[in-house]
């Protein structure tokens, strides 16, 4: 049996009993799956482009909404560096740094040398800058509260965690 014909039939499997013409959250989440062991298939190479397609167009015709790919924006190195050097040079990056020996000793765990302690605060700085570029260049996903007696809203970001205080 090849590859296409196993993961066409895992689908059926899935799906050969549906109420109504709605999928579960049980089916879903099994077709899901099975979709990426498609897409690691055809990145492994035992499933043609073609043959994945017609796989997904499967899954889509049951009622599976797919994840559209990424298009997420590239990150400008140069600029990234910039910022983390910049991000280094603050106090708050002693603090961070810090904060992790307290975790260390919190946890009951020897505290690494200072050089290996730098590289992890600033390891964790470039990935949370790294995210800040990624929603700054898609726009940030804001969620509002507001504070009506005051007057005033507070707007963080769902995927950055960026916050703005506005006052109206």
């Amino acid at each position: 049996m090849s590859k296409y014909q196993e993961f066409d039939a895992q689908i059926f499997d899935v799906t050969k009993i549906m109420m109504g013409f709605s999928l579960t959250d049980g089916q879903k989440i099994e077709l899901l799956k099975i979709a990426g062991e498609i897409e690691a298939a055809c990145r492994g190479g035992s499933l043609s482009a073609d043959e994945r397609q017609q796989l997904l167009d499967t899954m889509a015709d049951c009622g599976l909404e797919l994840p559209q790919p990424s298009t997420e924006p590239v990150v400008d190195e140069a600029k990234l560096q910039e910022r983390l050097a910049q991000y280094m040079e603050l106090e708050l990056f002693q603090m961070d740094i810090g904060d992790l020996i307290s975790d260390y000793h919190a946890q009951g765990l020897p505290v690494p040398p200072m050089e290996q302690l730098r590289e992890e605060a600033a390891a964790e700085a470039r990935k949370c800058l790294e995210t800040m570029m990624v929603c700054e260049a898609k726009g940030h996903l804001w969620k509002e509260t507001a504070d009506p007696e005051n007057g005033t809203s507070t707007l963080s970001c769902r995927r950055c965690g960026a916050e703005e205080h506005l006052r109206w």
